[in-house]
């Protein structure tokens, strides 16, 4: 994919996040993560400590990675909370490259589950 069309993509689900949300701001790859995480536990929560947001987010990643088959769902815990297992290390070279494959990841979650 080129840069002006992964950009492109990237700035289309943003805005989809962001309409179908009807929030004023474009979410980030940590808040989209978040808000996957939530979609995958399948409850909705209003207040929360920090840590669980990071286990959320957590969640969140490891739906995106699965995709690449770094993870599989493996069933739930005894809260009801997804268990991943994983497959093979997910190690990128720097940040950088782990935040270009997680939002390349998250395009193709979207264009698959929503046909954007």
């Amino acid at each position: 994919m080129k840069n002006w069309e992964f950009d492109f993509k990237w700035l289309k689900i943003r805005h989809f996040i962001k309409d179908t949300m009807k929030v004023g701001e474009l979410p980030n790859l940590e808040t989209i993560l978040f808000l996957l995480g939530l979609q995958e536990l399948g409850v909705i929560v209003t207040r929360m400590s920090k840590k669980r947001k990071i286990e959320i987010t957590t969640l969140g990643m490891c739906l995106i990675l699965s995709l690449d088959g770094y993870f599989i769902k493996d069933g739930y815990d005894e809260e009801g909370w997804p268990v991943w297992k994983e497959l093979k290390p997910f190690k990128p070279d720097n940040d950088l490259e782990e935040e270009k494959i997680l939002k390349e990841l998250i395009i193709r979650y979207f264009e698959e589950k929503y046909n954007l």
